[in-house]
């Protein structure tokens, strides 16, 4: 999920309270002359309103329950980094912060998060994939819980590939192989006129969803023991020349790229009919069900040797710079409950990170073929993966990424060559 996604929607006064920074229990104690003992939590997420709206909703129900309480939801503002490390250093951080898995490694491990497994029902755990608990598990304790998540599968125009004459995979082992997806894109470059595919990058800091592609080739980003860079093994560099070949051929805009390529680019182009298909999470469907109602169609992700895909959503977790760390815990628990993501993924239009929902247990109003794709794609998002991208050093890896994986794509370094280099300056970074 990009962090910075716009919003349009209005909020409503409850929203607006919890933008302010007030929550509805705390306002209604301020009014009532309630003594200021009361314990009081903040938390702080994405400028979404719906999820704004959805998180005070649950939170409010957690004050009831709990009297002496109040919580207030905020807005995570700016560029994450700069702005959680500034409050953390004044001690101002949010008790309770939503934070990507991309994230959280490096809070976990520097003491900025706390342990929160004693407060987290131990039946948690089976109901989560060993990849989504990694998330926040690590071998001292627990760091996060994953609320929900979202990852890439492949939109098509209708039209197009009824044209190219093409069956679209009814099941993950069916999902197009690379050659076989090269093939269709090139014949929907030849219809469209444009290009034949999009990359769903959401901007320089989200480099890492290209990650599955290196898994795919049964390659890696840190190696078996998620500490060693392994950019430069045979199978990654197999993916960066499938990722060159992407440019090479005129397939993929070069407007469409790691670092310059994110945003809306891949759907601005999906939906101006210039290509033909559209690797990407769910945050389309709405732009393309207002303008393209009914003209398009979702599959599985490609594969190759291996099936990956993007790993996107968001874990709560807990600061150290919290007064009540036992009561900001149990209402991460409380948000992260299965009644909860329930609730909390209807509304918002997110997938569950709990194995034992499907889409019929979300109830989606709209799209629930295209939801249950997702949920079913989420099964194969790799452990190794996981562990890398919500490792210690996966920030400044990712920025890493980025840079050579451009220089690659724009023909700048052969995917030998980028490989190599790439390795040396990850593995500058792994062992400071």
């Amino acid at each position: 999920m990009d962090p910075q996604t716009p919003t349009r929607r209005r909020l409503s006064r409850r929203a607006f309270i919890a933008v302010a920074g007030i929550s509805v229990a705390g306002a209604l104690a301020a009014c009532s002359g309630a003594p200021t003992t009361t314990k009081h939590l903040r938390l702080s997420s994405w400028n979404i309103p719906l999820d704004l709206e959805s998180y005070q909703a649950i939170a409010d129900e957690f004050v009831a329950a709990h009297p002496g309480t109040s919580v207030a939801v905020e807005v995570t503002t700016g560029q994450f980094h700069q702005w959680f490390i500034s409050r953390l250093a004044a001690d101002l951080a949010p008790d309770i912060i939503r934070i990507t898995p991309q994230q959280i490694g490096r809070y976990a491990a520097n003491g900025s998060l706390l342990d929160i497994s004693g407060q987290v029902p131990a039946d948690f755990q089976r109901d989560y994939s060993e990849a989504f608990w990694a998330i926040g598990a690590r071998e001292d304790g627990l760091y996060g819980v994953f609320q929900h998540t979202d990852n890439f599968i492949t939109y098509y125009d209708k039209k197009v590939v009824e044209q190219i004459g093409v069956d679209v995979p009814q099941s993950l082992d069916e999902a197009w192989r690379w050659d076989e997806f090269l093939e269709i894109a090139r014949e929907a470059r030849r219809i469209t006129g444009g290009y034949g595919f999009g990359y769903g990058w959401g901007g320089p800091e989200t480099a890492y969803r290209w990650l599955p592609i290196v898994y795919q080739a049964g390659g890696s980003f840190l190696g078996d023991d998620g500490a060693t860079p392994s950019m430069d093994s045979e199978a990654a560099v197999r993916a960066l020349e499938f990722g060159r070949s992407w440019y090479r051929d005129g397939l993929v805009s070069h407007a469409n790229m790691s670092k310059s390529g994110g945003g809306a680019v891949a759907r601005d182009l999906f939906l101006t009919g210039q290509i033909g298909l559209l690797l990407d999470n769910p945050e389309s469907i709405a732009p393309l069900d207002e303008g393209r109602p009914d003209e398009w169609g979702t599959t599985y992700m490609i594969r190759d040797v291996g099936e990956a895909s993007d790993l996107g959503g968001n874990a709560l977790a807990v600061t150290k710079s919290t007064k009540h760390p036992e009561l900001a815990a149990e209402l991460v628990a409380h948000i992260t409950s299965r009644e909860k993501v329930v609730e909390f993924c209807r509304r918002g239009n997110w997938l569950p990170a709990r194995s034992s929902l499907d889409a019929g247990d979300i109830g989606y109003e709209r799209h629930a073929g295209t939801m249950q794709q997702f949920i079913d794609q989420a099964t194969t998002i790799p452990l190794s993966m996981v562990r890398a991208e919500s490792g210690e050093y996966f920030s400044s890896l990712n920025a890493v990424f980025a840079d050579y994986l451009d220089l690659c794509f724009l023909g700048e370094l052969t995917p030998a060559e980028c490989g190599t280099q790439m390795t040396e300056a990850m593995r500058s970074v792994t062992e400071r």
